[in-house]
């Protein structure tokens, strides 16, 4: 009875949607051995542009069109499709190659849990070095990794496990996807009522369907041709070891055919297709409505300059990633299609013409069983989500405790613990964790960046034994899980920013105040401790003599005297700690000679003291205000009756400015003050 049962969770359906730019292929399909059985393939184009460069813009027409998708294939087979397994596409993959070390201790034999724990580090390292370079405030999501060479005291070795050694290291390549291409795949899928089962990689469900795992000891590229990107995929030495893309792709072609017979882009697509079906001529109608046809032959002339420059750009990022000519070339995606194309491939990388195939055969057919015909080019990548699904399954049902709870899971088998947390609801996150979000300022406009703390991982142990998340899980196993740590968030303050800053408490006429570095953040002065928040901008001046404070404080210095601590200070006096400042009005025959700068009124030593006269330079000219009879200061409003100003008949803006900056109606005017109130169409 148990057979029975694990033998129907292993023939539930897998159904795999390839979300193009163009269209949604839908497949339908059953493991049968070590083949995927198609039950059922559909595939709809977008009523209207959804996608750019692979990337989702539009979610509604996305998860319309994949909706339709799946009732076709629904009614067609007679059942309900609820989970689905999709693909991103490699122009929003983040790729990094890492180098990490491991000192050993003791003499016992390398264990699995030893090489598990390297390639932690080394997919942290990966995803360190990888932030570095991306703006700051950018998710990234973790999808998976593939080792590229181990090595035990500096010497290649695979398998490590069983050697002993002073040091081992690994060559990883880890690979990412910014957190918005995950959320609009889940949007999409969900607003369409279905539920991604797992998210895979287009270039690596394209590999999985042309490319075999015993093939991959081989140095082979695989280029996947879409409408919006050239995915490309690289494997040597047993694993794929490098992914890139060209940035152009189908849809260039379409446009020179668009440019070069003046038609729409659907019907460029519909005689594309027809150049690659090798039609006797091919009939079309330009946008104006008049009919006409085209020979094969004159097609591909007005093509070609947009195919050679296609075959030039993925030779040229072949060439960039791989360092050389590979074994072979393997070409797939409706863009293949193209006559010529594989031949020009070849050329550009001095390979022989029989090197540069279209895949999609050979493998496909050893792989999938099919009464429907999906050999062509256009179907590996749908075809290679399904596969990888299945690949992705176990062939038996067994049980393992999880934090105490006993749970029955179908996965591969061995499975690892990664992919069981995440079988059962755990987020990628909670597995290993998040560096803490970057803070990015400016001090005196130089640039800062202050990265976030290094998460710490999930702690992990498999039958009272520490484990990592690539360990593998048998049955009957008793796990025990606390989730990831979050690193910390840069977080700085703007004394800790700025070099050499320092607070000299003094007293200026009885009130506390503070010399030393005087700190704006956006304009605002901030006080010690102030943090510091993502793109402030700060600017820094130094407070250090009592000429320094006159200018800080506007206090005129031709008509002021100071003492410090009881004893008289010229201007150049540098303040120190806990001095006690006060100045003093003086008559401006007994101070110093005076610059043009007008006198500020003296300190109100007393109620009902009169303030003196007020002096300022008002648009250009120099104006004295008479005290107010009730010693009320003089408001920004009250230059309004000084200046030849009627707001009731405006004449474009109007100018307010006080000392250079923009001016409040309601603040105070003292003597030193330069105002301007003038239209803006009006010179001063």
């Amino acid at each position: 009875m148990e057979h029975e049962n694990t033998t129907q969770q292993i023939n539930e359906p897998i159904f795999a949607l390839d979300i193009g730019t163009h269209n949604v292929i839908g497949v339908v399909g059953y493991s049968e051995g070590n083949q995927l059985r198609i039950a059922g393939i559909r595939q709809l184009e977008y009523s209207r542009r959804a996608m750019k460069d692979g990337q989702i813009e539009d979610i509604e027409e996305v998860a319309d069109t994949a909706g339709k998708v799946r009732r076709q294939l629904e009614k067609d087979l007679g059942m309900e499709l609820g989970e689905v397994y999709v693909a991103a596409a490699g122009r929003a993959l983040r790729t990094q190659k890492a180098t990490y070390e491991l000192q050993l201790e003791g003499s016992e034999p390398i264990n699995s849990q030893q090489v598990a724990e390297l390639e932690m580090c080394a997919i942290q390292q990966a995803e360190e070095e990888l932030l570095a370079g991306e703006e700051p405030g950018v998710p990234l999501c973790y999808v998976g990794h593939s080792v590229i060479r181990y090595y035990l005291d500096d010497y290649p070795m695979s398998p490590l496990q069983g050697h002993r050694g002073k040091k081992i290291r690994a060559d990883i390549i880890a690979t990412f996807l910014p957190g918005e291409v995950v959320d609009s795949l889940y949007a999409s899928m969900g607003h369409c009522g279905l539920k991604v089962a797992n998210i895979t990689l287009e270039p690596i469900a394209a590999m999985n369907a042309i490319i075999p795992n015993e093939l991959r000891m081989l140095n082979l590229v695989l280029v996947d041709i879409g409408a919006g990107t050239s995915d490309i995929a690289i494997s040597d030495g047993g694993s794929v070891v490098a992914y890139t893309m060209a940035t152009v792709a189908g849809d260039e072609i379409t446009e020179a055919i668009v440019q070069g017979c003046l038609v729409d882009f659907r019907m460029a697509e519909r005689m594309k297709f027809a150049l690659s079906e090798k039609a006797d001529t091919i009939p079309y109608e330009d946008i104006l409505g008049f009919s006409y046809e085209i020979a094969p032959e004159e097609l591909r002339e007005k093509v070609r300059p947009a195919v050679e420059n296609l075959c030039s750009e993925i030779c040229g990022r072949i060439m960039d990633i791989n360092g050389k000519a590979p074994a072979a070339v393997f070409m797939v995606g409706g863009g293949s299609r193209m006559e010529g194309l594989c031949g020009l491939v070849a050329k550009g990388l001095s390979m022989m013409d029989n090197k540069v195939a279209v895949g999609g055969n050979n493998y496909m057919k050893r792989m999938v069983i099919s009464e429907e015909d999906v050999s062509g080019p256009e179907f590996a990548t749908p075809v290679g989500i399904a596969i990888t699904a299945m690949n992705n399954r176990n062939n038996r049902k067994y049980s393992v405790t999880l934090n105490g709870r006993m749970i029955q899971i179908v996965a591969r088998e061995p499975a690892n613990i990664m992919e069981l947390l995440l079988l059962n609801g755990y987020e990628r996150n909670q597995l290993l964790g998040r560096s803490g979000k970057s803070l990015t300022f400016e001090v005196d406009g130089e640039r800062r960046v202050i990265r976030g703390g290094r998460p710490t991982a999930a702690t992990v142990t498999v039958n009272g034994q520490a484990a990592s998340i690539t360990t593998a899980v048998h049955p009957n196993d008793e796990i025990s899980m606390e989730p990831a740590v979050t690193g910390q968030d840069a977080a700085m303050t703007v004394e800790q920013a700025v070099e050499d800053y320092r607070e000299i408490p003094f007293r200026l006429n009885g009130q506390e105040l503070k010399a030393g570095t005087i700190v704006t953040v956006n304009g605002n002065l901030v006080p010690s401790g102030q943090a510091i928040h993502e793109l402030d901008v700060l600017r820094t001046r130094q407070l250090s003599t009592l000429e320094d404070l006159c200018r800080e404080r506007r206090i005129d210095i031709t008509c002021h005297r100071f003492t410090v601590n009881q004893t008289p200070r010229g201007l150049d006096y540098v303040i120190a700690p806990e001095d006690d400042v006060r100045y003093e009005w003086v008559a401006a025959r007994e101070a110093s000679p005076a610059p043009e700068t007008p006198p500020v009124p003296a300190e109100q030593s007393g109620k009902g003291e009169k303030k003196a006269v007020v002096r300022i330079r008002l648009n250009g000219d120099i104006l004295e205000l008479p005290a107010k009879a009730d010693n009320a200061p003089y408001l920004f409003v009250d230059m309004l009756n000084y200046v030849d100003i009627d707001p009731t008949k405006p004449q474009g803006d109007i100018v307010l400015r006080i000392n250079g900056r923009t001016a409040s109606y309601v603040e105070e005017v003292g003597s030193g003050d330069e105002i301007e109130i003038h239209w803006a169409s009006k010179p001063v």
